[in-house]
């Protein structure tokens, strides 16, 4: 049984590989947001290895000035990358090997949760439409949204973890999940926890599931909250609330989209329960996927544009994303129809909807643009990397237009400056007068920074139109030092995650010596 196993994911595997292979040739494919995330990344990693961790603040974006676009905007996909970059691949090699392994991913974790539920040709069926069906291939060549990609990989991940009834990576998942991307987390999470609601319910041991489920999510919350803790409570600093990111009524799906073939099962689904009603009593997980799934159509389209009025648009930006959720659910059920057909025309209804999606999918799945940028391009841009610089701090009345001359600059008063040296964590130089001044810092304030100089801890200002950091200074000041570090959100969160991650850890180490003990 395990080598028929290794059979069906090495083929599902095989199938997978021509979604990617434009990530073999060289450069990197034009999309919307692809050279973005490869900025992002490198700016990200710049801030690691200048020492902050958790990475918060891209000292290097926003023309040099800083942005703490890292503690808001979902950081997963560069955590990820890292190990990768340490190795010694480039921005760009990193980003296209994760790309790749997310596809790949998003395929073989939906065939290992279909096939839980349904029979081996069902699964494989669904997964390789998963992976084809337009929308996906839409994030990937035409949009290059490398954090929806990891949570179109993530959530059939977290699902298959529900199934097998593994704490640990349940717990992982649901984490992974809420770092991934900031709207699919929302979309994804109710879906989680209706699933295990569902479960729950049908099980004999409710306490007991209940139990468990509840310590995964409370593990999976607490991973994250690292992220998620500071990033909901300092959102108010920022213009996020204040920001119109994008018009909503240009970015609803169009049928080309959605896909015939998405409508075909969904039609096919509703067709089956409508002919044998015993299939809503005995399939209700079925059901409650079709449901979503024609709801998410219906808020993805143009048909819910009355209703964008009322909705959080500015955090859901694009009304196309709800196809996220109409993808998942139309997998759930092209396997279940396709499990309900006599055995000698599963493999034929089966593979003519995945020939179809594929065939409906050819304009995202041969991109023709490429860009051949060298790796400095991507180390020594300073884009915000965001639509309308959304995470800027409400403080900043003028935005950057452009790289500052000097680092640090005597404001008011009379002196010099000299040994300046700085990074996305740490700035710091030689002050000499003889009069009080005032320096400024050509970094924008964001609280955790820090001053102190020789003589002990400087208060920092930032009253002025760029929201720069300002130190008063006197004549016994000499050495000045900036540092950027955590704030009592960010030590909240990251408290809360450690205790997780030991809370978790030990939950392993006790159910690894349960094992060896009943062996």
């Amino acid at each position: 049984m395990k080598f028929r196993n290794y059979i069906l994911m090495s083929v599902l595997i095989i199938l997978l590989l021509p979604s990617i292979w434009y990530l073999f040739a060289n450069g990197f494919i034009i999309t919307d947001d692809g050279d973005w995330m490869i900025i992002r990344f490198s700016a990200f990693y710049q801030a690691l290895r200048d020492g902050q961790f958790p990475v918060r603040f891209l000292g290097r974006l926003n023309f040099g000035y800083g942005y703490p676009v890292a503690n808001f905007l979902y950081p997963g996909f560069m955590y990820l990358a890292v190990p990768f970059k340490i190795m010694g691949l480039s921005f760009v090699d990193s980003i296209k090997l994760i790309i790749g392994l997310f596809m790949v991913g998003s395929g073989l974790f939906t065939f290992l949760w279909l096939r839980k539920l349904f029979d081996d040709w069902s699964s494989l069926f669904a997964s390789l439409f998963y992976v084809y069906v337009p929308y996906h291939l839409f994030d990937l060549t035409k949009r290059g949204s490398v954090g929806e990609l990891l949570s179109l990989t993530v959530f059939p991940f977290v699902i298959w973890q529900i199934e097998r009834g593994s704490i640990a990576l349940m717990s992982i998942g649901i984490a992974l999940l809420i770092i991934s991307h900031n709207t699919l987390a929302i979309l994804f999470l109710p879906i989680v926890l209706s699933y295990m609601g569902l479960l729950i319910y049908a099980s004999k041991k409710r306490r007991e599931m209940l139990k468990k489920y509840l310590t995964t999510v409370i593990l999976g919350l607490g991973m994250s909250a690292f992220f998620w803790v500071p990033a909901v409570l300092e959102l108010p600093l920022t213009v996020f609330y204040h920001t119109k990111i994008s018009d909503y009524t240009r970015y609803f799906a169009d049928f080309n989209l959605i896909g015939i073939s998405t409508l075909l099962i969904f039609a096919a689904g509703g067709v089956a329960f409508i002919k044998n009603k015993d299939l809503i009593k005995n399939h209700r997980l079925t059901l409650i996927f079709f449901g979503l799934g024609v709801l998410s159509i219906f808020f993805a389209s143009s048909l819910s544009s009355f209703l964008w009025s009322v909705l959080p648009v500015s955090f859901i930006q694009f009304p196309f994303r709800f196809l996220s959720v109409t993808i998942v659910c139309a997998a759930f059920v092209f396997a279940f129809v396709n499990s309900q057909i006599p055995l000698k025309f599963r493999i034929v209804f089966g593979l003519t909807i995945v020939v179809l999606t594929i065939f409906l999918s050819k304009n995202y799945l041969m991109p023709k643009e490429f860009s051949l940028r060298d790796d400095s391009f991507y180390s020594t841009n300073e884009a915000t990397t965001t639509v309308q610089d959304e995470y800027m701090p409400i403080w900043v009345k003028a935005k950057p237009q452009s790289h500052f001359n000097d680092k640090v600059t005597i404001a008011r008063g009379e002196g010099s400056v000299g040994n300046i040296s700085y990074n996305s964590k740490k700035i710091s130089f030689n002050y000499l007068s003889d009069v009080p001044s005032v320096v400024r810092i050509s970094t924008i304030y964001y609280p955790g920074w820090t001053a102190e100089s020789n003589v002990g801890e400087k208060a920092i200002f930032y009253d002025n139109e760029q929201g720069l950091m300002d130190v008063k200074l006197t004549s016994a000041d000499k050495k000045i030092t900036l540092v950027f570090g955590e704030i009592p959100s960010r030590y909240l969160g990251d408290a809360i995650s450690a205790l997780a991650f030991v809370w978790m850890f030990t939950l392993v180490f006790k159910d690894r010596l349960l094992v060896q003990f009943k062996t």
